[in-house]
């Protein structure tokens, strides 16, 4: 039988609903961010450079994902958005068997753009479906609980993928398939049960139906208060930049610095993370719906990236796995904190038919700033200093406080202007 959208009616959040999208959410970032776990492989058996590692993270994935959300846009209409999210999945599972098969750098950067591909348009149909049918006053918790599904997806890769590969180089012989090839075929498999899961629910018909004024419209709005939504953009992008980049490297930073094998840093991280990344999704959340009078998006945003800074300091001075590991946790943690707040604080800032298409460009420009260049730029800083001793968490830190700061400056600038656009909403 097909399952219920219906609220909760304690709650007023749509609880059937999140879960099933939140589920498909983490499946999303297990399958992109499982390059981190097998970086290590890939650049023993191909030959890689840092460099080329952060391209299939970030570039090779992020140009088609950011094309692809505004593309898909128009699907936002749809009458079938359950059974266009069943494609996403199926699209970027296909991703990750090309990039499981691929035997050229070439080959796999296309791999990692259908896997970007296939993800663009599932977040925002799925964010739109969550901010349509969430009570208001659940709205910011509901969209905390889809995006720490995110952050426990980064986990389960981690979690995952280490445990894949410590099986595989326990048990299968490495004369066949490499062993980072064979855990891409398995991570694909259970994208099979979440296409079956949203076959079978029952299609929900969209609020609003987007059209070409609504573009024009969020440009008038952007143009009303410029300097308040580009320090707002800002301050996000920063956020999203910490939380790829750290994400995208520390096992790397594990084993190479700190003599972990791949699977074993893999697994040390996948457990601090699953721990720390939800919890700081949550507690966003959390802060942005009960404390919103008081404590905005931004001083939340500034508040966490500001304790970002020191943590990513100690990393390369820390002669620990286990201490290292741990500040780069919280690191993800305050990052994923100051991330979530500001996806949280966008909906109030923007009146309900201009949400969608809000959120889409909303995404697309962190996506660029923090997916798109926050890893790549890491690696080519890591190359610069060298192999040996520790530059990649050094690179790390260049870039990641330096994004911080940032991000920090404009969260401040951008406080005054996100409470005077609140209320212009409201009314």
């Amino acid at each position: 039988m097909p399952l219920s959208d219906a609220h909760s009616p304690s709650t007023g959040m749509p609880v059937s609903l999140v879960r099933v999208l939140a589920l498909g959410h983490c499946a999303a970032f297990a399958d992109r961010n499982l390059l981190a776990v097998a970086a290590p492989l890939l650049k023993a058996d191909l030959s890689l450079s840092d460099t080329q590692l952060g391209l299939l993270d970030g570039p090779a994935f992020a140009l088609l994902y950011a094309v692809g959300m505004l593309a898909s846009w128009p699907l936002a209409s749809s009458r079938h958005r359950f059974r266009l999210l069943a494609g996403c999945i199926a699209t970027w599972a296909l991703g990750m068997v090309v990039f499981a098969l691929g035997r050229s750098f070439g080959m796999l950067i296309a791999a990692r753009a259908l896997i970007g591909l296939g993800q663009s348009a599932f977040v925002p149909l799925a964010l739109g479906l969550i901010v349509e049918c969430a009570a208001w006053q659940w709205r910011g918790r509901s969209m905390a609980v889809f995006t720490a599904a995110s952050a426990a997806g980064r986990s389960l890769a981690l979690l995952m993928g280490g445990t894949v590969l410590a099986f595989l180089a326990r048990w299968i012989p490495v004369s066949g398939l490499a062993h980072w090839r064979l855990l891409f075929l398995v991570m694909a498999v259970p994208n099979l049960a979440l296409i079956a899961m949203l076959l079978r629910r029952v299609e929900q018909p969209p609020v609003s139906l987007p059209s070409a004024a609504v573009f024009r419209q969020l440009l008038a709005s952007f143009w009303r208060r410029p300097g308040a939504m580009c320090t707002y953009l800002c301050g996000a992008g920063a956020s999203v930049l910490v939380v790829q980049t750290v994400g995208a490297w520390a096992p790397s930073v594990l084993h190479r610095e700190q003599g972990l094998a791949p699977a074993a840093a893999a697994l040390a991280f996948g457990v601090a993370l699953l721990v720390a990344a939800p919890l700081g999704h949550l507690i966003a959340g959390t802060l942005i719906d009960t404390r919103g009078k008081s404590v905005t998006p931004m001083a939340v945003v500034a508040g966490a990236l500001l304790i970002a800074v020191p943590l990513l300091w100690v990393v390369p001075r820390t002669t620990s796995a286990a201490a290292a590991c741990g500040f780069l946790a919280l690191t993800s943690l305050v990052g994923g904190t100051a991330a979530v707040a500001a996806l949280a604080g966008l909906p109030m800032l923007l009146p309900a038919p201009l949400r969608d298409a809000g959120l889409r460009l909303f995404l697309v420009f962190i996506t660029v700033l923090g997916v798109g260049l926050g890893p790549f730029v890491a690696g080519l800083v890591s190359d610069g200093m060298g192999a040996g001793g520790h530059g990649l968490s050094t690179a790390l830190y260049v870039v990641c406080a330096g994004a911080a700061v940032f991000g920090v400056a404009s969260a401040l600038l951008a406080r005054a202007g996100w409470h005077r656009a609140v209320v212009e909403t409201a009314g």
